[in-house]
């Protein structure tokens, strides 16, 4: 009869003959946050944790290419977003009607769609290859979160 660890093991070789290492990492993270964590069955709950288990690693020295990409990444995100809230303030006041329009409508749909940015994209891979948790969303993360946070302790 096989232990717990070799089953593991086997999981793991089956997963490795479809996706490499990064992948499994993203796909195990990703079910892990978008089911497992909403989920009510206890049992399917426990199965995924575990299942992310198998591919969490500890950060090495090497990621620190990867942590600094990641911050630049989120960085240039903050530059892009608050450019846009800017442009959708500045853009009435420059540009005749034809033309501010169409352009901060783009800005609003982008804005408030549910559409997954590339470049959360980008940030969930290299979260999820260096450790980290997944973000749902960019705004929600480091807007919402933080003022909801906030709050929250100041009552």
């Amino acid at each position: 009869m096989p232990t717990s660890n070799n089953e593991a093991l086997n999981i793991v070789e089956i997963l490795d003959e479809y996706l490499d290492e990064e992948q499994a990492r993203e796909l195990t993270a990703r079910l892990e946050q978008e089911i497992g964590q909403k989920t009510e069955n206890d049992s399917l709950k426990v199965s995924l944790e575990m299942l992310k288990a198998l591919y969490e690693r500890k950060p090495k020295r090497e990621n620190l290419c990867k942590k600094a990409i990641l911050y630049s990444i989120v960085s240039f995100h903050m530059f892009i977003i608050v450019v846009n809230i800017m442009a959708f303030f500045v853009l009435p006041f420059m540009y005749p009607l034809w033309m501010w329009v169409p352009v901060n409508s783009f800005i609003l749909t982008v804005t408030f769609t549910r559409e997954v940015c590339p470049l959360t994209r980008l940030e969930n891979y290299l979260r999820t290859s260096l450790g980290m948790s997944r973000i749902g969303g960019f705004i929600g993360h480091y807007f919402v979160k933080p003022v909801k946070r906030a709050i929250k302790n100041a009552a």
